[in-house]
């Protein structure tokens, strides 16, 4: 077990292993670079090459933000944002102008980060130098995206690269803006990787951080929120659900939102000032007994609502799915469609369709697990292990460690299936 660098996190996840892609989806600019650095400064032996891919900073933010990292440790720096976002300006360059920034072999500002095919060149000979547990950190899939101006070519980028560093060794952060993507390219990367991480602003001053994927990793319980704050660069984990706080004031700014009014409207109807309903909005106060009981009647919602520490106080015990969401695929005779979405289970759940008389080459979804197939419709061939299997209506396939190599239709129709993974 490799530590994440903070306790509370290894002790949900059980850390790291070699071979690990750890994605980390961002939402309102919640911060993931003191999880970078914290993996570093409880890992202080670390003596492999720590390669920072950055797309969307400039040189000298990224060495002001991660001093530590190259002062202590051999970080080699792949700037495409000088030269790409940055358009090649003069203040950028004069970052290696700097002391001890000249090494060539530690800043490598890419010379045309647009040309896609000579980054991914780049990349591969950085690869075979830096095998068996160094570290990558691709501080932005969104710059990426915003450079390439194709979402199609960085899924295409990610799945390759994701599954070779797998098989490389190393361990590797993928950060994207959640808002800045399609869900069909946030379901793609999730299906790859091996880890998933969200991170998102909570009330006040804490934010959650939510485990929406933890690959072959028994002691994994569902993704439920996890709370923190930042002191003085220190992750501080609420460990006990008691300790989280009731949050009245989000409830009341989101149902007087919803309700489309005022601060000043509510605040007339309560018999309050426009300034005392912010600072309750702002959990600065506590709404009284009488004032809790006046909002339960203007919003029609229970005591409990304002009071239940829950994330999602009308959280039903079911939930119904009416449409099915086609899912990213870079086959086109295969057409992949979600069943259900939801972060809790750990179970993905897909229908496939498989075109008549076409083959696919590979996994249906690229994933290091547990795998079922049962065909619905028509009947397909699958070859695994060198082996061919014969799938028709009815039948089921389960697969544990071994992987499709291929799957083709030889009927005359369409080929439907179940297929989900663990």
């Amino acid at each position: 077990m490799i530590s994440t660098g903070v306790k509370y996190l290894d002790k949900i996840t059980g850390g790291f292993r070699l071979g690990d892609n750890v994605v980390w989806q961002v939402s309102g600019g919640a911060p993931v670079d003191v999880f970078i650095r914290s993996f570093f400064y409880h890992n202080e032996n670390f003596t492999k090459n720590i390669i920072y891919v950055n797309f969307n900073y400039s040189p000298q933010t990224i060495f002001k933000r991660y001093n530590y990292l190259f002062s202590n440790f051999n970080a080699i720096l792949v700037d495409a944002f000088t030269k790409g976002k940055g358009k090649g300006d003069q203040v950028f360059l004069d970052f290696y102008s700097g002391k001890g920034t000249d090494d060539k072999n530690r800043f490598i500002c890419i010379e045309d980060p647009r040309d896609m095919k000579s980054f991914i060149s780049l990349l591969n000979e950085i690869e075979e130098g830096n095998k068996d547990g160094a570290f990558y950190i691709f501080d932005s899939l969104t710059g990426m995206n915003e450079l390439w101006r194709d979402e199609t070519a960085v899924l295409e980028f990610f799945s390759f690269t994701c599954p070779k560093l797998y098989d490389l060794n190393t361990l590797a952060y993928w950060v994207y803006e959640m808002e800045a993507h399609s869900k069909e390219f946030i379901a793609s990367l999730s299906h790859i990787t091996q880890i998933v991480f969200a991170l998102a602003h909570a009330q006040s001053n804490y934010f959650e951080l939510r485990v929406k994927k933890l690959e072959d990793r028994t002691s994994y319980q569902g993704s439920e929120a996890n709370y923190f704050r930042i002191i003085e660069d220190n992750i501080q984990f609420q460990e006990s659900k008691n300790d989280i706080q009731v949050h009245i004031g989000s409830r009341v700014k989101e149902l007087r939102k919803h309700k489309k009014i005022t601060q000043s409207e509510l605040a007339q109807a309560l018999g309050m000032t426009p300034g005392a309903i912010s600072q309750i909005e702002n959990d600065l106060v506590s709404p009284s007994l009488t004032t809790l009981i006046q909002l339960s009647s203007i919003f029609n919602k229970s005591m409990d609502y304002f009071l239940s520490s829950s994330q999602n106080p009308d959280k039903k015990g079911y939930a119904v799915y009416n449409k099915l969401s086609q899912v990213a695929s870079l086959n086109k005779n295969l057409d992949i469609y979600r069943l259900f979405e939801n972060a809790n289970l750990t179970i993905e759940a897909y229908l496939a369709v498989l075109k008549k008389g076409k083959s696919v080459q590979g996994p249906v979804i690229l994933h290091k697990g547990r795998e079922f197939i049962n065909i619905v419709k028509g009947s397909m061939y699958c070859t695994i292990e060198g082996d061919v299997h014969y799938l028709k209506e009815g039948d089921t396939l389960v697969i544990e460690t071994s992987f499709i190599e291929k799957i083709y239709n030889k009927g005359a129709h369409d080929c439907r299936f179940y297929y989900f993974l663990l």
